[in-house]
């Protein structure tokens, strides 16, 4: 299984508040009805823990949301995005959306247990070097978990750009944001998930990685729409 993933900014003229109801409830609610979607996930950022430097330039953009759309796989998702419920989702972007930037990614756990809701974190990467797959990086990460359980993530999987070759044309730019990772890391709390971005082992993670440099840290709130 794949999943198609929109990381899009906000319309410069409408408030962050505005930008999430219209995404959660009107665009949302259009999403809900298109075909071959298994699972589809909006990730609305909470708290900014990192974010690289200079700020982003065309095509490169900011980043003010993030969905996730799973699919059997490419092809059920190209049927999708032929079907008219997808043109209704489209030509709803621009009355929310700045610019977009469309990924297909795979994944798999690093740490493979029951999230059971708590507090989300997504950190997104670019790869150090051409050629860093999913088996490499959740072997690493893996490899480098602390034995102490309570010191871990409740549940991570580690995901990898997979295609760009899917833009979408909505009358709003194409972005190209450089990520090349998304790592998905569920924590009992906001507390524990605070406590590991500060730790040795999340502070390896994020800003030492030897295949991944963090691009962004996110603490999101995940709202499901199918």
């Amino acid at each position: 299984m794949i999943f198609r993933s929109g990381v899009f900014s906000r319309r410069p003229d409408i408030t962050p508040a505005q930008f999430g109801r219209h995404w959660f409830h009107v665009h949302g609610e259009l999403a809900r009805h298109m075909p071959g979607v298994h699972s589809y996930l909006q990730n609305h950022i909470v708290e900014r823990l990192f974010e690289r430097s200079p700020a982003p330039e065309p095509p490169d953009h900011a980043i003010d949301g993030i969905s996730q759309q799973w699919f059997d796989d490419v092809a059920a998702m190209e049927r999708c995005e032929a079907s008219p419920q997808y043109a209704a989702v489209k030509r709803d972007i621009p009355n929310f959306q700045g610019a977009i930037t469309i990924l297909v990614l795979e994944g798999r756990p690093v740490i493979d247990a029951p999230a059971n809701g708590g507090a989300k974190l997504l950190v997104l990467t670019r790869a150090r070097t051409q050629g860093s797959g999913l088996a490499d990086a959740t072997a690493s990460l893996a490899a480098a978990l602390p034995s102490d359980l309570a010191a871990r993530p409740r549940r991570w999987v580690q995901n990898m750009v997979v295609d760009r070759a899917h833009p979408v044309s909505a009358n709003v730019p194409s972005g190209r944001v450089p990520i090349d990772g998304m790592a998905e890391l569920w924590f009992e709390d906001g507390a524990a998930l605070h406590a590991w971005v500060d730790s040795p082992a999340g502070q390896a993670f994020i800003h030492g990685n030897a295949l991944l440099e963090a691009l962004a840290v996110y603490a999101v709130e995940e709202k499901r729409i199918v």
